[in-house]
This record gives structure tokens, sequence and C-alpha cells, in this order.
């Protein structure tokens, strides 16, 4: 009887379980599809003034940390060729993002190609000092985002300009202040804005001129490259024949893809002043975090705990560190596919110097920005060593964001008053 009992209280409990489950899974699918659900739940989580009460809390206690207690951070990046997809798989810390060129650049659209993606990280960066910079003098916000974009074809001189939107109560002449205030105290765009050396070497090791494999062997890095160049052929051969490729199909040359769809509860349709297909970033109020778009891909990026952030993503220098590497990987695979040169590794390691001293008394000329930028480029190919220092030459020489990186680039912005639906 005992026995009894105990099953069907057992049984009981799991049912009343599953219950309180799926009725939990009606209204979490409630709040996610109905507009004024969703909307009434974003009301109830904490605002931008929320944010920048915590940011300036964060802030303050950051400075309360004695200068001796502080030491250079060393930044570390690494960035990897995925075998036979080509993507770039960048790892910064825990944290783990892709990147991939669109299907028109032969790749397929798995996360955010890296122009796109360096230039929205140094927006997202620059929006951040926005809120920091806002905090510490007081000045009430509201809502929050930008619109980048690269105005000159040159992978030496980029011509980045930005918008912001803002909405805010402060007067025009407080919120140029701030925009000027927020440049200058951006890490991002006072590392942009000048010129850096990177200190490349290899590491080389000589791969078999022709791979034994056994039967259960997956496609690798040499089979997409040896793809690649076949593709790369193929498209020179009809442009030399005069025809014209179809960049509306599906394939090698189609346009970014036509399917992309805007979420319902973005700021694209909340907001309409930004651009759905160029390079944005927000800042989420609830959690402090920015969120960079491109197209349908997110990634974020973010604060550790200890400077008021909830380590949900790199920050925006690592970020940018760490595309420096992706990028490389990108071109790389290129230039390799051009010259018909095989490849079974290649991955990126990269170094860089930060100093939370920077700014306060006796480091007053210490950049706020990374220095002494390492990068260690680590290839097998059956080629000689040779031919991979003269692939890593060439690739320095086209790869878009090491030129971005060593030569100083002139970025302009300005700010623009919204009025967001959402508060």
């Amino acid at each position: 009887m005992k026995k009894k009992l105990f099953i069907s209280i057992i049984l009981a409990s799991t049912t009343f379980g599953v219950v309180q489950a799926q009725q939990n899974d009606q209204r979490l699918n409630k709040a996610i599809t109905n507009v004024a659900d969703f909307q009434k739940a974003v009301k109830s989580a904490p605002n931008f003034h929320d944010l920048l009460i915590r940011r300036k809390k964060a802030v303050e206690q950051f400075r309360t940390i004695p200068t001796d207690h502080l030491q250079p951070v060393t930044l570390k990046a690494f960035a990897v060729a995925e075998q036979r997809a080509g993507t770039r798989h960048v790892i910064i810390r825990e944290h783990q993002y892709l990147n991939d060129s669109g299907y028109n650049n032969g790749g397929f659209d798995l996360g955010i190609g890296t122009p796109d993606h360096v230039i929205a990280a140094i927006a997202g960066d620059l929006i951040d000092s926005y809120v920091t910079q806002a905090a510490l003098r007081g000045i009430a916000i509201d809502s929050l985002a930008i619109n980048v974009k690269q105005t000159k074809p040159s992978i030496k001189d980029w011509g980045i300009d930005y918008t912001i939107f803002i909405d805010s109560p402060a007067s025009d002449e407080t919120l140029e202040q701030l925009r000027v205030l927020a440049e200058q105290n951006s890490p991002l765009y006072q590392f942009s804005i000048r010129a850096h050396h990177v200190n490349t070497t290899v590491e080389y090791s000589k791969s078999a001129e022709n791979l034994e494999i056994p039967p259960t062997y997956q496609p690798g890095l040499r089979e997409f490259i040896e793809w690649e160049t076949k593709k790369g052929e193929a498209h020179k051969a009809l442009r030399e024949q005069g025809i014209k490729l179809d960049r509306s199909k599906f394939g090698g040359y189609a346009y970014d893809y036509p399917y992309s769809r805007a979420n319902e509860f973005t700021p694209f349709k909340t907001d309409s002043y930004l651009d759905p297909d160029g390079p944005t970033a927000f800042i989420n109020p609830s959690s402090g975090v920015v969120v960079l778009q491109v197209r349908h891909h997110r990634v974020l990026q973010d604060h550790p705990a200890f400077l008021g952030g909830n380590d949900l993503g790199p920050t925006g220098v690592e970020s940018h560190i760490g595309l420096l590497g992706s990028c490389f990987t990108h071109v790389a695979e290129g230039t390799a596919a051009r010259h018909r040169i095989p490849l079974d590794t290649l991955k990126v390691s990269l170094t860089a110097t930060l100093d939370p001293r920077a700014g306060r008394q006796g480091f007053e000329n210490t950049p706020l920005y990374p220095t002494d930028i390492n990068m260690r480029v680590i290839i097998s190919s059956p080629r000689e060593e040779a031919a991979i220092r003269q692939l890593v030459e060439d690739t320095e020489k086209g790869c878009p964001i090491y030129n971005l990186v060593v030569n100083a680039q002139k970025i302009t912005g300005r700010f623009k008053r919204v009025t967001a639906k959402i508060k």
C-alpha cells in the first residue's frame, strides 16, 4: 500500500512538473510571438537610466583600485581556417565565433565577413564609450545605436564614417561634447586613427606531397584550397570570354543571400533608422552588452565583471585583435589558391598589450589602446619554406584588416536625434 502511494505521489509530482513546464513554455512562446507582451516585457526590464547608474558605479569602483595593483595585460586571440569549409574560427578566452564570406565571395555565409565585422567592432566600442562618458557626466540617454560604413575602396584608406542615433533630453551642444569625449576615450577609435607595427613570425612545417588517407577521411583544408583554385580559374575563363556572371543566382557569385529576414523584434523593426544591410551596433540596456549586427548575423561585445559587464563576449579591443587573425587566414586561403599552394594547416596566434593604468597619474601618456602586436602564422604545406614565407608576405599586402592596422585611418562621424519607440 505504501509502495503504491509513493508511486502515485511520484507520478502526480511528475505530471505537475510536466504541466508546469508546458505552461512556462506557453508563456515564453506568448512573450516572444505577441508584440504587446514583448513590449511589456521590454518596458519592465532595466532601461538606459539603470545602465548609466550601473556603469558609473563600475567605473568609480575600478578607479578605487590602487595603481600599483594594476599591471599591463596580454591580450590573446587565435584564428584557424576550418578545414573543408575554409571558415575562420576565432577563439578569445572562452569566447568563440565564426567569420565567413557571403556566397558572392565564395563563402557559406556562416558568419560576418571580417571587413564588416571589424568596423562594427569599432562602432560598438565607440557607443560603449558614449555610455561611459554619459554616465560619468550625468547626461541622460534613452536610446543609443550606430550605423557605420566604409566609404573608400582602398584597403589602406578605409574612410570609416558613422552616424550615432541618440534619444536624449540633453542639448545639441552637450551631445556634441559627448561625441568628442566618446571618441577621445574609445580605445578602438584611438587605435584606428594611428598606424601600428605588426611583428609577424612564421612557423612552418612540411607536410607530405601526396597524402595517404584512410577511407573514413573527411575533406580538409587542402581540398578547400583546391576547390577555390578551380572555381577562381573557371570564373576567370568566363570573364575572358566576355560572359557576365549572374550575381543573382545561388552559388559562388550570388549576392549575400536574398532570403535574409529581420527578426520582428530587432531594432530594425522598432527603430527604422538603423540600416539592416550595413554594419550596425546597439546597446542592450538590460545587460549593457553591445550587440553588433550585420544582416542576419549578430555578435556580442561585453566587459568583464570588474568593469561592470557580464563577460558575455570579448571586449571590443579583443575582437579587433582576433579579427586581424581571422582576416589574415581568409586572405591567405585566397592567395594560396591563386598561386596553387596546397595548405594542410593554417592558424594565426596573436598577442597584444593593453595597460589599464592609462590616464592615471604617472601614466598620462600611456596609450589606452593595444600596443606590441605580435602575429604568429602557423602553416603546414608540401611546398618549400621560401614559397610559404612569400605567401605570408603577399597576404600582408592584400589583407584589408592588416592594412587597416598598419595605416592610420580617418574616421568621421556625427550624431542624429531620434525618438525610440521602446525606452
